[in-house]
């Protein structure tokens, strides 16, 4: 699934592609990751990324792999349109410590705007860029669907998509090139696959009783 493709998500049923990594066009990666998540609902996702603070909220998500969290342009804890700063591991202190910034977009700008209306599942998109430098190098969509049992969170990334966030000091072709032979690699596909898994793993366990407990909405 290129991104061009994100719309694929509203089919009814799975995709051929659902878990795992794999290569794209021009040294693109796609990584995939699949989470059942019983007794949540879609909207608790919404919640959640409305609700997630500092650091210690954070490490609840995955108590290893996250290391710092704050937040830029957040307002009354609106996460669309502000950007989350973090300090993260994937798959573990084995590999370096990235530092991240997440700007959170309207799901209006990934999907067609009227199928996401009615599909009624939550998209969290976003634009994934490195916190010490004004370059954006992917993006990612956590879009979560309700289920009989509960809800399920399809998560996509799409790794290369290179952009200056200096609007004055665009990147060319070729550079951006170069930048994803370098850094996009199999290594961090793996390693991105196995924390995405992971997190949300520890998300589904938390999320039901932290959802009920802090809005007081027992409904299903």
């Amino acid at each position: 699934m290129e991104f061009e493709q994100a719309n694929d998500l509203f089919s009814p049923g799975y995709l051929a592609f659902e878990s795992g990594y794999k290569e794209l066009a021009e040294g693109r990666r796609l990584v995939a990751a699949l989470t059942r998540m019983p007794g949540c609902r879609a909207k608790m996702i919404d919640w959640w990324f409305s609700w997630l603070g500092g650091t210690e909220q954070y490490k609840l998500w995955h108590p290893r792999d996250h290391v710092f969290s704050d937040w830029e342009n957040r307002i009354d804890g609106k996460y669309i349109g502000a950007s989350h700063l973090v300090h993260e591991y994937l798959a573990g202190p084995s590999g370096p410590l990235y530092k991240l910034r997440i700007n959170f977009r309207d799901p209006g700008e990934f999907f067609n705007a009227e199928r996401y209306k009615q599909s009624r599942a939550v998209a969290v998109c976003a634009r994934i860029g490195d916190l010490e430098h004004p370059v954006n190098f992917g993006r990612m969509t956590h879009f979560a669907r309700d289920t009989d049992y509960g809800c399920e969170m399809r998560s996509r990334f799409w790794l290369g998509y290179i952009e200056s966030r200096d609007p004055a000091a665009a990147i060319p072709e070729d550079k951006q090139r170069a930048m994803r032979k370098e850094h996009v690699t199999e290594e961090l596909a793996w390693r991105l696959h196995q924390h995405a898994t992971e997190e949300m793993g520890y998300l589904a366990e938390i999320l039901p009783v932290m959802y009920k407990r802090l809005t007081g909405d027992n409904g299903f």
